[in-house]
This record gives structure tokens, sequence and C-alpha cells, in this order.
């Protein structure tokens, strides 16, 4: 903010000095001769010496005028103080020669900043108000003006509050001498606002910056469009608003704030530097109003503008560490929103770059380590790397260091450092981290203002500290502090404000704890009460209310409270709409794959055994509809059949389609925030200064889109008879999956893990499981998975594992699962769906054995009953209701993708043998050159049968780049198969490595491999692999599977007899080739 001078003949702080007759240099130097030579005759006491001293001074100020020397400004002064000082013997012109000595002492500082001359300046002034100015014709006005400046100047120099407080004061005494509307009442308006705004500098309090704010929405409404104090009031008038809205969380003021900075910008030229600064305050403002109400556009215009901004920002540039860590800030915002990794590691980068701008002693290393000190901390948690908390412990340690006792920031570092020290605790277990922190958050308490929003903060993580440390000693204060530490904490949250769910939450928790300890309901029962608000608050951010409700799961399912069932139908319904938050499916892998959110993962299995405990089997079931399978259900959703729609309103299906398909495009996106360098690259800091951020565009554009599909889809809500269109999947319509046989849904869960045997038009049927059955099975996938990545294919010890694996699944899942099947009268050989849930998903639950009967042979659960999988009930009910108008009668066609290298000498002659086998008229090969993905893609829609038999990619961590390896090192991957459309595809034989083994992501619920996304696009069996697979079986199981498949004719060949001929194949394996175990249980059928 600047004050505003007025250096004009109206109204000036500055005498206009005037010597008639002097046009001319040579003339004020003939003059200055001219007195100087007269003075010297006289004596040294004669009265006139006086007069010729202020004369010889006028014309040394209008030398200074002409020449900028400051040596005649110097010369001036002393000719105004001998003048004085002899004496005029006429009071008016003494003085008139007074005022022109200050003035002139006050241009000395203006010009040359003599900061010894402001106390005198001052002084002068006050002592001109009390003479009678009017006698020498000077306007009082003038005077006051004049003190209002050097008071301001005082201020700005050593920011004295009675300064301040006295030229407030003045200001407003002076405004009241000037009639309104002009541009004397305007500057003084302005300069009585900037008073107020520097005075909330100072002291921090509300009411000073309502006052600042009221006095510049007044001088803005008088200042017309093109006033040139117009530009710099939208400046001041936006920061204040941004300070009111980060203090208040008052949406009015961001919103007004980016109106104005917004008008500023367009008011600018493209060259002019102060765009760069308006840019990033816009974006802080944009920044703002996204942690306020969680829209993720504005989050993605705060980015852009920040780019903006920093391209505009030279590189040597005094400021440029200040927008290294804006955009920092921003990127972390989008990080913490979307769960994006490489934001992350992006704002790393920058604020390391801030900190290099920053050495020791610079003024703003501080921020820079305070940044990258948060940055650290968000890293180590979601990696669980001690090294990154360790080197944000050093961070917060020196940022400290840079904050000692009296400064301003000090409160700030004392609670950050105690954040991630309380983390340490947690970590290592070292109460010493404890006591630490809470001798730091003591210490900040008693420095921070009131009103701060630290004064809540501190408090709050006292609190937690303080349960901390009762685990400890067990001292019963201890818990009496904490509650009275988190009242106060919760007393200080301002109604509207983001921290409220997860305050109330943490308060929750903590009572939680205090009743495990004292048994006291009033606790449970307070904390029941916080996290119910915490969760239906509608100002926090989607995410905090999600891990409020998943808190609250936990405290209600442990103590069995009756609020436990609301508490998960709020959990699984906030777990969907964060997960939707994503604008493309790897973004929301992205966050559900997080390690800091393991804990949401299990929310589904959970909730349905909550709901088995009482045995509400069909809501169980809905319940694991509802949460599981989150990514590939939101994808099928808009693939949502709409026959029956356009017979009703054909007109809103196709809006629907159209909508739905821009929308899929839009999230099967593979280059969604791919950072494309320019020829700018990088500066000499080593950070990309230009950068094409599409992730920016995709947002926005998956918000329009969005918010499109919701208002089409509230109109066909609003028809007759499509009141459940596009709402949660009933159980009725869940439980037609089960049409071609029984699915047999395994629920694994902490709490209890149980069977649930799903039949059409019957009661679901319940299998108990023994109390271990969660740490059995949760052992058994470790092990497994451990021994395979350990060892290759054919070897005894992976051999002897997996041996031991499917006999505890026998006796886990394989045995009761066949008892109760035929007590239910599902005869031998019958098809049943497996339905996995969490870890088990990993199993090969369908090879579980052997299985005891009354005939003495070593049989398997695939022996007995044909086994397939399928990820939900929905995706085997879409699988069975595709649209297959367009497929050809008679023998189907078949595509034929091969891939043979050195590693796969056998794909060849399988792919010959199948020719052979199916019949050369109804094959169309792909092999060699002409195996690549857009060919590939190109052949899919024709045939509703293909094989591959090539190379499976799995991607640990990255599952969308599965793939399948084909010509020149190309690969089809998880996402491209996953975007296409296959509405008369029937089946797809996967004979590669890995294509129904799930990525180790800590996801086994999405079932994201190469075999889902085939029943995805529109396959409606696919046979896929478990693990790597050996070559010379692709071949063998080929030629077993396709002759069973058209044993019977090619006329009658379909894909529901797919399921049976595998099994055929991998017992003739079995059997008749004598291959190893892991051999003929790696393959799997999905489907119909």
């Amino acid at each position: 903010m600047a004050v505003n001078v007025n250096h004009g003949a109206q109204g000036s702080s500055r005498p206009q000095f005037s010597n008639q007759g002097l046009d001319s240099l040579n003339d004020v130097n003939s003059q200055v001769n001219r007195w100087q030579t007269q003075a010297s005759t006289l004596p040294f006491r004669h009265p006139d010496r006086g007069w010729i001293a202020h004369n010889i001074a006028s014309c040394h100020m209008s030398r200074y005028k002409a020449t900028g020397q400051k040596g005649d400004l110097d010369q001036a002064i002393v000719g105004y103080a001998e003048a004085l000082l002899r004496g005029m013997n006429h009071p008016p012109m003494n003085i008139k020669t007074f005022d022109h000595l200050t003035r002139a002492l006050l241009i000395r500082f203006e010009d040359f900043g003599t900061r010894e001359d402001l106390d005198h300046i001052i002084s002068y002034f006050r002592h001109l108000c009390h003479l009678p100015l009017g006698v020498a014709g000077i306007k009082r006005f003038n005077v006051l003006d004049g003190l209002a400046d050097a008071l301001h100047y005082r201020f700005e120099v050593g920011e004295r509050p009675e300064d301040i407080e006295d030229l407030i004061s003045l200001l407003r005494h002076v405004i009241t001498m000037v009639p309104p509307g002009t541009d004397d009442y305007r500057r003084i308006a302005n300069n009585l606002a900037n008073s107020w705004g520097k005075k909330y500098e100072q002291t921090d309090e509300s009411k000073d910056l309502t006052e600042a704010i009221s006095h510049y929405r007044a001088v803005l409404t008088s200042c017309p469009l093109g006033h040139p104090l117009r530009s710099s009031c939208l400046r001041d008038l936006a920061d204040l608003l941004t300070s009111s809205s980060e203090r208040s969380g008052d949406l009015n003021d961001v919103q007004d704030a980016a109106t104005l900075y917004q008008e500023l910008l367009d008011l600018l030229d493209k060259e002019d530097s102060e765009r760069m600064w308006v840019l990033m305050n816009l974006a802080s403002v944009y920044h703002i109003h996204f942690r306020q109400t969680h829209d993720s556009e504005d989050l993605e215009k705060a980015i852009t503008r920040y780019r903006e901004s920093l391209l505009l920002c030279p590189p040597d540039h005094e400021s440029k560490d200040k927008l290294l860590n804006n955009l920092g800030f921003s990127l972390i915002s989008r990080f913490e929103h979307f769960g994006r990794m490489d934001c992350l590691e992006e704002a790393i980068s920058l604020y390391r770059a801030a900190l290099r701008l920053c050495p020791w002693g610079h003024p703003r290393r501080r921020e820079s380590l305070r940044g990258l000190a948060n940055a650290m901390y968000l890293r180590c948690l979601r990696t669980h790397r001690m090294e990154d908390l360790e080197e944000t412990i050093n961070l917060g340690r020196e940022n400290l260091a840079l904050t000692p006792p009296g400064h301003p920031m000090r409160p700030q570092a004392l609670y950050n450092l105690s954040v991630h020290l309380q983390t340490q605790y947690k970590w290592t277990g070292d109460m010493g981290y404890i006591e630490e922190a809470t001798g730091h958050l003591y210490e900040a308490s008693k420095l921070v203002k009131s009103g701060h929003r630290l004064s809540r903060r501190i408090p709050h993580l006292l609190a937690v500290n303080l349960l901390h440390r009762f685990r400890y000693r067990g001292a019963d204060k201890d818990i009496a502090d904490a509650i009275k530490h988190y009242r106060t904490s919760i007393s200080l949250i301002p109604e509207g404000h983001p921290d409220v769910s997860p305050m109330l939450s943490n308060f929750a928790y903590g009572l939680d704890f205090i009743f495990s300890r004292t048994g006291n309901v009033e606790y449970l029962e307070e904390s029941i009460a916080l996290y119910r608000s915490a969760v239906e608050y509608p100002f926090s951010s989607a995410r905090n209310r999600l891990i409020a409700a998943k808190n609250w799961t936990v405290t209600a399912h442990d103590t069995r409270h009756t609020s436990a069932l609301t508490a998960y139908r709020k959990a699984l319904s906030l777990l969907q709409r964060v997960i939707d938050l994503g604008p493309t499916v790897q973004t929301r892998h992205e966050y559900i794959s997080g390690r800091d959110v393991k804990h949401l993962r299990s929310l589904p299995m959970d909730a349905a055994s909550y709901t088995i405990e009482s045995c509400a089997y069909e809501e169980a079931i809905e319940k694991l509809e509802q949460g599981r399978v989150l990514l590939w259900s939101g994808m099928r959703s808009l693939r949502t059949p709409l026959d029956h729609l356009c017979g009703v309103d054909k007109s809103l299906a196709d809006e629907f389609t159209e909508i739905s398909q821009a929308l899929e495009a839009l999230i099967t996106t593979t280059d969604v925030g791919d950072f494309v360098q320019t020829p700018a690259g990088t500066d000499d800091d080593g950070v990309t200064i230009e950068r094409k951020d599409t992730f920016s565009h995709t947002v926005a554009k998956k918000r329009r889109l969005s918010k499109q599909l919701e208002e089409v889809i509230l109109q066909i809500q609003a028809l007759p008879g499509f009141e459940n269109f596009w709402r949660p999947v009933p159980f009725r319509h869940l439980q037609t999956a089960a049409i071609g046989g029984p699915v047999v849904i395994i629920n694994l869960s902490e709490y209890r893990s149980d069977i649930l045997i799903v039949r059409s038009n019957h009661p679901v049927v319940h299998i108990p499981t023994p109390t271990n059955f969660f740490h059995r099975v949760t052992k058994l996938a470790l092990q497994l998975s451990e021994t395979r990545k350990s060892y290759l294919l054919e070897s005894k010890k992976y051999d002897r594992v997996l041996r031991q694996t499917l006999e505890e699944l026998s006796e886990l899942v394989g045995q009761p699962v066949v008892k109760r099947l035929m007590e239910l009268g599902i005869p031998e050989q019958s098809r049943i769906w497996l339905c996995p849930t969490s870890v088990l998903a990993s199993l090969p639950i369908h090879a579980a054995g052997p299985i005891s009967s009354h005939i003495n042979v070593k049989r398997y659960l695939c022996d007995i009953y044909v086994c397939s999988y399928t990820p939900s009930l929905s995706a085997l009910i879409a699988s069975r209701s595709r649209n297959l108008s367009g497929s050809a009668s008679g023998q189907p066609s078949l595509l034929i993708v091969g891939q043979p290298d050195e590693t796969l000498p056998g794909v060849d002659s399988e792919t010959r043998s199948i020719e052979s086998l199916v019949g050369s008229s109804s094959v169309t090969r792909i092999t060699g050159e002409a195996a690549t993905p857009e060919n590939v893609v190109a052949h899919l829609p024709m045939h509703p049968w293909v094989h591959f038999a090539c190379h499976g990619v799995l991607q640990p961590g990255r599952p969308f780049e599965s793939s399948f390896l084909l010509q020149h090192n190309t690969h089809l991957t998880l996402i491209r198969i996953a975007k296409t459309h296959l509405p008369t595809a029937e089946l797809a034989f996967l004979a590669a490595c890995h294509t129904a083994e799930l990525a180790e992501d800590g996801t086994p619920d999405e079932v994201l491999h190469l075999t889902a996304a085939m029943q995805f696009s529109g396959f409606r069996s696919v046979i896929g692999t478990m693990w790597a697979m050996a070559d010379e079986d692709g071949k063998d199981l080929s030629e077993y599977f396709y002759s069973k498949m058209f044993a019977a004719g090619a006329q009658v060949a379909s894909y529901e007899q797919s399921a049976r001929a595998l099994r055929h194949a991998a017992q003739k394996l079995r059997t008749e080739k004598g291959v190893s175990l892991e051999r003929w249980v790696n393959f799997v059928h999905y489907g119909a």
C-alpha cells in the first residue's frame, strides 16, 4: 500500500517556490550573486540580512528544481534557517519562511531519505499548526496535509504505533476540510484507508482490517474508471479482502478480491511489470477460494495464474523465490485433493529451488524452509520413509532457529515442528518427541494472538499430545487438560470454516480413547455426536468428512453403537464421492492406492461384516457392491443400457449417451498432467519455467460434463418408472447375477469374515468362518506373493508353498462351500461363480483342495464345480446383458494376435494349431509386423472372439499401464483396452503372462488387470493367467480348449461353454501332460 502525495499546485505539500523574473538558470545564478554581494556590504547584525538570507534560499530552491543538485537544497535549508534566526521584523514573513524551511526539509527526506530530518519536520509542522497561518497566506489544510505525509514517512521507517494513531486521527480531521468528490478528497480518503491498513499489519486486529476495507470501498466508489487512483485502490482493497477471507472464511470477501484483481489485470498493459504481481495475487485468491469451497476449478485457475506469473518473472528477480513457493503451495493442494504424487514431487522441486535462492541470512529463507518441510512431511506420510520425516524435522528446526523469541512467525514455527515431532513419536514410540512437542506448543500458546488461526490449532494439537502422554504416564490430569484444550479449540472455529470437520473428528477420536480408558459412556456418546456433526458439516471437504465417517464407523462398530449402520452408509457414500473427484481413472487410482488412505480400503468389507452380524445379508451385499470395484463401476455406469429410455424419450437418451461418451473419453485419458516442456527449457535453478499443464483443462472439462450429466440424470429420474435410474443397485437386481448358477461371495474383514451364497429367487445363504480366518488368509496371500517374487517358474519351493496354500484354502473355503452347495441341492459339475474380496482376490480359490469326498480321488474345487470369477455382481450382470444383435449367426470369427520371439518360440505353432482347429475361413491372424496396438484395436470390433499369444507385462504400482507386448516393443495397454467399446464381443483367451494378476498396489478390490479390462470392454467371457505361464502351455492348453469348444460342431460353439472348456483343458494339462501344480492352477475364467 502506498500513500498518495499530491505534488501539484492545488493543495500541495510542497511549496511552489517562485522568483518573479527568474526566467532561466542564468537569472537564478545572477540573483544569488547579487544577493550575496549585497549581504557582504551589510554589517553582520543588520536587520536586512534576514530578508537577504530568505531570498538567497529561495534562489537555491529554484536552482534545485532546475538541476536536482542536493547542494542547492542543503543551501536553501541553511538559508531559511538563517533567515528565521536573524528575523525579518515581519511576522507573516517569518511564518512563511518557517513553512518554506519545513517543506524544504520534507523534500530532502523524500528525495534523499535523510532520516534525521523527519523528527524536525513533524515538530515544525506541529508548531506551524499553532501559528496564525492566514496572515501569511498559508492554508491550514496544506500544513496539516504536509504533517500527515511526514507522519506516514516516519511510521514507514520506524513503525512507531503512536505515529499511525496520530496519522489516522489527523487524516480524519483533514478530510473534513475538503469537499467530497474532489481529487484532494479522494487522495486523503485513500491515505486514510492506507493508514488503517498499516495499522492492521501492525496489530493484526480484525477491527482495524474492517476499517481499512470500509475506507477503501468508499475510495473505490468515488474513483471513476480511468482515475489515476483507481489502480492502486483496486490492488490495496483486493489485498485486504484476501487477508479478511483467510481470517474469517467469508466467501464474499474472496470473491470480491478476485473481481478486483481481474479488473486491475485488465487495466494493465501486457508488458507492465506489475502483471506478475497481480497474477500472483489473483492466483492466491483462487487458492483461498478453493480451500474454502473445495471447488477444484478454482485450484486449477490458481495453478494456471501462478505459472503465468512465474513466466513473467526475470531469472534474477529478487522475489522469484516467492513465486516458486506459491506455485509449490498450490501444487500441494492439488496433491491433497487428487492424490497425485507427481504434483507433490514438483512442489518439492520448486521449494528446493526457492531455498537455493534464499541462502543463510536471506529474510525469506524461512518461508521456503516452511514450505519444503510441509511438502516433505506429506511425502513421508504417503511413502512412510523415515528419511523424509527426518529431513522434515531438520528443516523445521532450522526454521525455528530463524524465528527467535519475539519474532511474529515463531508461534507458526513452533506449531509446525510440533506436528512433525508428534509423527516421529508415532513411528518410533520415543516419548521424548512428545515432551519436546508439548513444550513447543505451550510456548506457542503464550505467543499467538487472539483471533489468529493458530489460536485454535495450538490447543487442538496440545490436546492430542496430552493424550499420547497419558498413554505413557497414566496421569488423569492429562485427560482433563486434553478435554479442556479440545473444547477451547472447537469454540474458536468460525462458523463456515473448512477446518470444522477435521477438528471435530479429532476431538471425537480423543473422546473415544478416553472412553476406552475410563468406561464413561458420556464420553462415547459425545464422541459419536461429534463424528456425526463432522460428517454432516457442509463446508468441509469431502475427504475430511470421509475420514471422519471412517473413524465414526470404527468407534461405532467396536462399541456396537446403534449409529454404526448410519456411519457406514455415510462413509460409503462419501467414498464414492471422493473417488469421483478425480478427473481420470489414473488420478482416482493414485488416490485410492496411497498409503495414507490405506485405512479406507477395508470400508466396504467392514460395512458388510457389520450388517452380516445382524443377519442383514442382502444389505451386506449391497454395501460390497457400493464400495468395491469403484473404478470399473464408475466407468460402467457411463455405459448404462438405455433401450427402455429410448422408447420413452429418445432425445433424452441421446443426450445422456453423448455426454457420458464424452465423459468416458475424458476419464480414460492417459496423458493428463503430462508436462510438455517448451523451448524455454529450465532456468538457472533447474526449474522448468514453462509447462503445458493439461490437468487443469481436464479438471475444468470434467466438471462441466459432470454438471451436464447430473442435470440430464435428474430429468430422467423425473420420468415415470425411472425414479431409480443411476441410483445404487438394490439387491433384487443384484440377485439376477446368479441366474446361471450360485455366486459365492467371500467377505474378508478384520472384524469377522463370512461366505455368502447368492442364488436366483432364493434367500442368501450364510456360511460362517473361523475367527482366525482373516489373519490366516492375509498370511497366505503374503506368503504366496513373496515366494512367487523370489522363485522362478517350476520352483520346488513355490510348488510347496502353493500346495500348502491350496490345502488351507480347501479348509477355509473349499470344503465348507462344497458342503453347503450339496445341502442346497446344487449338483456337482454345475457352474458357480467366485467373488472374493480384499487379498482373497489374489489367491487361486478355484483350485482349493484336495477336497475329501465319498470317492477316494484327489479333487480340487474346480473338479467338483465349474468355477468362474467375477469382480462384482454388477460385472457379471453386465457380461450377460451385452447387446449381441450385431453378432454374426453360426460359427464365430476368431481374431488371433500373436507375437513370437526368442523367449516365446511356441507362439507360432500355437496360433497355427488354433487356426487349424477353428478353420482358417473363420480366423484372422495378426502376427509379426502387423501386430501393432492400432491394428489390433481396429480388428477387435470385427471378431466376437479373440486369442492373444504374446508377452503380458505387469506394471507394479501402475496397473493401467499393464499391457500386451506387441511388435517393436509397442504396448496395448489396459487403459487402451478399457477405452474400446465392443458390444458384440463374446470370448477372449489371453494366453499371456500376468493377465489376471493383481498389481501390488494395495487395491485388490479394484481388480485392475488385463482380464478385467477385456471384460469391461465388452467380452462376456475372458480367460486369463494369475501369474507367469510356460511357453509350451500355450499350445497345449489352446488345443485342448478349442477342441472342446468345437467338439459339437462349429455352428453351436458358444462362449457359454468356455468355462467348462477351460476346466477340461486344465485337467488335461494336469493328467496327460503331468505339468506342475502352478502351471494348471494358473488359468482362470472370468465372466458369463
